[in-house]
């Protein structure tokens, strides 16, 4: 099996297919043990909606202010930049708008009261971090820097051809 997204040299956490934390234990998990977890005895209830405050944010901030828009979503504002940690504004974390786990906290910061956004930061391309609904919208509002790990600039062009997306490895600079 190759990877459909990256080719590159093998190194300590790319084994030639698939990335991996090094010294770090395997996260994979069969259909078994999904079913096990969704079906299982101990499994909380997950709550229909849960009451949330929305802030606005500054505009721009000289120091330093990072806000909490939910999940994994965290905006940070230092040295006059606006920069967006994994947006997601959507309905569902799915690759589908009509199924696929409702969002029940309303985002932290209404998408309009989204101050300027200089640059998106993409930590992983799993539903929950990476929202293409959300960067398309991103894209046509602000045109920002995106940078994302080595490989999913293909995922992301594949729905967004128009959209630029630089990549790095882990642990490399940006620039």
């Amino acid at each position: 099996m190759t990877n459909r997204y990256y080719h590159g040299p093998r190194s300590d956490h790319f084994d030639g297919n698939r990335f991996f934390n090094p010294e770090h234990p395997s996260t994979d998990r069969s259909l078994i043990d999904l079913l096990r977890w969704h079906f299982g005895e101990n499994r909380e209830p997950w709550p229909k909606t849960v009451t949330s405050r929305q802030v606005v944010p500054t505009a721009k901030v000289n120091g330093l202010s990072v806000t909490m828009v939910g999940h994994a979503t965290v905006l940070i504002q230092a040295a006059g930049r606006n920069l967006i940690v994994d947006p997601v504004w959507s309905e569902r974390a799915s690759p589908v708008r009509w199924a696929g786990p409702r969002r029940v906290t309303a985002p932290g910061i209404a998408f309009e009261r989204l101050p300027s956004i200089d640059v998106v930061l993409l930590t992983h391309n799993h539903y929950d971090h990476l929202d293409i609904s959300t960067l398309d919208r991103l894209w046509k509002r602000y045109r920002p820097r995106i940078i994302a790990p080595l490989g999913n600039d293909a995922v992301i062009m594949r729905k967004l051809p128009h959209v630029e997306v630089e990549t790095c490895d882990a642990g490399v600079d940006a620039g």
